[in-house]
Order: structure tokens, then sequence, then C-alpha cells
């Protein structure tokens, strides 16, 4: 038995870590492309070093979505060769209960819930909070070079109520374009030869200042459109003052988020009747979100060996396929409840805990009748 038990184990755990590696690669390729190469074609002087740690902190923040989704995949796998290849009629003719037949897979799906729980309650907000903490190292970086906050020859909207379009050259902003925002509409809409920008970080409100040369401004008239009545005017110097408080303070709002909260302050947090009930909701959901995902493999067990067995298929497609199907669905119904996780009425925190429930009830019934057979 105990040969059985390892033969299991080992084909299900390999599968599994194989899946991980894919699925890991994958949504970092894909992280890669769509964030940090983006990042780096609108700010070349990002070093190499940044962008490797943040590859490396994305990791483990994969973690969470990989193992549970390879786990159901590498379960469907190695019951669907079983089965087609009739070992499991066999071990069934040799007087094995399914249960019995299924304890490796038990304690393989113990295991990786233990490896969950760690990476979602641990693992997960560590890394997300120092990836905010690296998008915050940017504005750091303003104190040395404010340009580092403006793409080359590209749009941009960091800076709140401003849009920006310049060219970098010389230590200088060339052929500046800045329009001031204030309901989505346009307000003022300067276009400069140059400008030389500074950060005044020691002020109480802190400011980036435009020294600008050759201005034309045009300005919204009052009681109309934009378009209607605008005010143009030349002007050979100016300084433009754009207040930076709110962008330095986007950092210590994304690290209070509460995915990006330790388990120890999220639960204080959750029980904090200071806070507004919205806030309260949005932390218990996270919360509970947390240690669903972890039994999630729990479930994903439960479901995946009737499937594979009653599949009968050799083909790795088939087993992706359903595994995907499964996930899709699991997934599906957890973003329902995280869109209502501000409503704490509606009880969000409890609501996210409805996939497992569903599946784990589907899963026993299918295992319950095969074990019948």
């Amino acid at each position: 038995m105990k040969l059985l038990d390892r033969y299991i184990a080992r084909q299900v755990l390999i599968s599994s870590l194989y899946a991980v590696a894919v699925i890991i690669i994958i949504l970092v390729l894909g992280q890669v492309f769509k964030e940090i190469l983006r990042e780096l074609a609108k700010r070349p002087e990002i070093s190499l070093g940044f962008v490797l740690k943040f590859i490396l902190l994305f990791i483990p923040v994969s973690l969470s979505l990989a193992i549970p989704f390879s786990f159901l995949t590498a379960i469907l796998l190695t019951f669907g060769r079983l089965s087609a290849d009739s070992e499991f009629i066999s071990m069934r003719m040799a007087g094995l209960s399914m249960w019995r037949i299924c304890l490796p897979v038990g304690l393989v799906a113990i295991l990786f819930t233990g490896i969950c729980a760690w990476v979602n309650l641990s693992v997960t907000p560590w890394a997300k909070t120092e990836m905010e903490g690296m998008k915050a190292s940017l504005f750091n970086l303003m104190r040395k070079d404010p340009l580092m906050v403006f793409a080359d020859n590209e749009k941009t909207d960091e800076i709140p109520d401003h849009l920006v379009f310049a060219k970098k050259q010389d230590g200088m902003l060339k052929s500046m374009q800045l329009i001031k925002m204030e309901n989505n509409e346009p307000q003022v809409v300067v276009f400069a030869k140059e400008a030389k920008v500074t950060v005044d970080f020691d002020s109480p409100n802190p400011e980036m200042r435009f020294d600008m040369k050759d201005l034309n401004v045009i300005t919204k008239g009052e009681g109309a459109e934009f378009m209607d009545a605008p005010q143009p005017m030349f002007v050979a110097e100016a300084p433009v003052s754009v207040s930076v408080e709110e962008f330095k303070a986007r950092s210590t709002t994304a690290i209070n988020k509460p995915d990006n909260l330790p388990l120890g302050r999220l639960i204080e947090r959750s029980t904090d009747p200071a806070l507004e009930s919205a806030v309260r909701a949005e932390c218990r959901t996270e919360l509970s979100t947390r240690f669903a995902f972890s039994v999630s493999c729990l479930t994903f067990a439960l479901i995946g060996v009737p499937l594979g067995i009653t599949a009968q298929r050799r083909e790795s497609t088939a087993g992706f396929i359903v595994a995907m199907g499964i996930a899709v669905s699991y997934y599906a119904m957890l973003n329902v409840a995280d869109l209502m996780k501000e409503k704490e009425h509606l009880y969000p925190h409890l609501l996210v805990w409805i996939p497992n429930l569903i599946f784990l009830t589907l899963g026993f019934r299918l295992f319950w009748k095969l074990s019948k057979r």
C-alpha cells in the first residue's frame, strides 16, 4: 500500500509543480509585457534591478492563483490516466475503497492548503506592500530627478487633474503641453517651448513648479464651454505650480488597501467600530477571501477525483479544459462577491464562501456515487 500511495502522491505532486511553474511563467510574462515594458518605454531611466525586483515580488502574488488551479489540473490528469489505463479498476478489484485510494491525494491537498494559507495570509500581502513601496519610491526619486514622473513623448496623467505631453531633453521638458482638468473638462491649456521642473518637498503643501518660457495660454471663458469662448494670451516667461500633495498621498492610500494589509492589521480593521461600515466590510471580505482561496485546494481535490475518473481520458488537453471550466466558474463567483465587498448589509464576507460550498457539495455527491459503484 505504501508503494501505491507514493505512486499516486508523486504523480499528483509532480504534475502540480509543473503546472505551477508554467502558470507562473505565463502570469509573470503577461505582467512584464502589460506593465513593466510599458513603464520602461515611458521611463527608460528605470534601472534593471528595479524591474527584476518587481518581477520577483510578483511571483508570490501569482502563487495564490496558480497553486489551486495547478492542483486541480494535476488531479484530473492523474486520475484520468489511471482510469483510461484501467489501473483504477484494478485497485477497486483488489478491495480498495475510493477513500483509501484517494488518501495520498488528501494528504497532498492538506499540504497545498497549508502552503496556500501561508502565501495568502503572509507572503502575498507583504509582496504587494513591497510593490506599492516600489511605486512610491518613484515619487521619492522626484527629489533627485523630477523628470522621472514624465513619460518621454507620451501623455503623462500621474499628476492629479493635469495632463502633460512633452519631450525630455537636456534635463528639461521641451515642446510642453499642459492641460488643467476639472470634472473631465479642460480649464486651462498651456503650450510652452521649454520648462524646467523642480519640486518643493519642504513646504506644507508640496508643489511641482514649471519655469516655462514662450508660453501660449488658453483659458476657459466665464460661463461658457472651453471651445466656445477661449481666452488666449502669450507670456514670455512664467512659473506654473501644481500641487502634488495628492500624488504623494497615493502611496500611503495604496499601502492601506485591505489586500495589502498583513493579517493582524486586517483583523484589527475588520472589527474597528471607529471605521466606516464600508471599510469594515471590505476588510472582512478580504479576510474571508484569503481563507477561502486556501481551502480551495481541498475543494478542488474533492471534485477533481470523480471528474478525472469518469472522464476516462489520457489527453492532457481534456483535463486542462475541465480544470479551466471549474476554475473560471469558481473565480467568477468570487468576483461577484468581491463586487459587493463594501455593502455590509449583504454580508459579502460570507458570500465568498459560496463557491467552496457549491463545489464541496457537488464533489461529495460525485465522490459518494463513484464509491458505490
